[in-house]
C-alpha cells in the first residue's frame, strides 16, 4: 500500500531507483550529461528485478524518468513490468559534474572526498566542480517534482522515480528529516538499488534505504 495513514494525514509513497549499471560505473567515470552510456546486461537483469519486486512488494502507479539513457532504459523495462507508461523529467537529471565530466573517480578522487564533505556538513552551495552544479540546486529540482506530483489524488501504489546516484543521495537527506549525514554518507545506492519515502504536507519520511531501516528521530537543521 503507497497511501499511508499517518498521524490522521494521507500520505503519498515514491520509489527512489537508482538506474541498471552501466559500463562506466564498473570503472567509475563520472557521467552526468545526455544521453550518456547504455545500460550493460548486468544493468538490464538489475532493472529487471528491480521492476518485479516493486510491482509485487509495493505496486507502480507511474514510472517517472531522468532524461539520460541509461534512467530511460531502465525505466522503460520497469514500466513494461508494471504494465504503465514512462514520463521523462527533467528534475530527475544527474547532479552536473561541470569539469569533472568524463574523469574517473580516482583521478580526482580527493576533490570527490572534500565535495562530499562539504555537501554532508551542510555547504549545498558549494559545487560539484566549479562549472558543476549545486547540493541546493539538485535538491531543489527534486522538492520541485515531488510538490508536484504530491497533488494528485491518493492512490495505493507508488510513483517510481528513475534517477542517479548522487541527485538522490543528496535529495533525500533535503527531503528526509529522519535521514543523517552520518547515515547517508557510507551508504552509496547500488546499481538498480531503491529508497522507499513517504511524503505528507511537503515532508518526507525515509521509509527504507535498500532495505535498511533509517534513524527513527529527526536530526537537527541541516543546509
Amino acid at each position: 500500500m503507497s497511501a499511508l495513514y499517518e498521524g490522521g494525514a494521507l500520505n503519498t509513497r515514491f520509489i527512489f531507483l537508482r538506474h541498471g549499471q552501466t559500463d562506466d560505473n564498473t570503472v567509475l567515470r563520472i557521467s552526468t550529461e545526455p544521453p550518456g552510456p547504455s545500460l550493460n546486461p548486468v544493468g538490464r537483469e538489475q532493472a529487471r528485478l528491480a521492476g518485479e519486486r516493486l510491482v509485487s512488494a509495493v505496486g507502480v502507479r507511474a514510472v517517472y524518468s531522468s532524461p539520460l539513457g541509461r534512467a530511460v532504459e531502465t525505466a522503460d523495462i520497469v514500466a513494461s513490468i508494471a504494465g504503465c507508461d514512462v514520463r521523462i523529467v527533467e528534475e530527475l537529471a544527474e547532479c552536473r559534474a561541470g569539469s569533472a565530466e568524463g574523469r574517473l573517480h580516482q583521478e580526482i578522487d580527493s576533490q570527490i572526498r572534500r565535495t562530499w564533505e562539504r555537501w554532508l556538513q551542510g555547504n549545498l552551495d558549494h559545487p560539484f566542480s566549479p562549472s558543476g552544479e549545486t547540493a541546493r540546486a539538485a535538491a531543489a529540482r527534486i522538492t520541485t517534482l515531488l510538490g508536484r506530483l504530491s497533488q494528485f489524488d491518493p492512490s495505493d501504489n507508488a510513483f517510481v522515480l528513475v534517477g542517479h546516484g548522487t541527485l538522490f543521495r543528496i535529495a533525500l537527506l533535503a527531503v528526509c528529516p529522519n535521514l543523517t549525514p552520518e547515515f547517508v554518507q557510507p551508504r552509496w545506492l547500488e546499481n538498480g538499488g531503491y529508497v522507499e519515502v513517504s511524503m505528507s504536507d511537503g515532508v518526507g519520511r525515509c521509509l527504507s534505504w535498500q532495505g535498511e531501516s533509517p534513524p527513527h528521530t529527526a536530526r537537527a537543521e541541516w543546509g
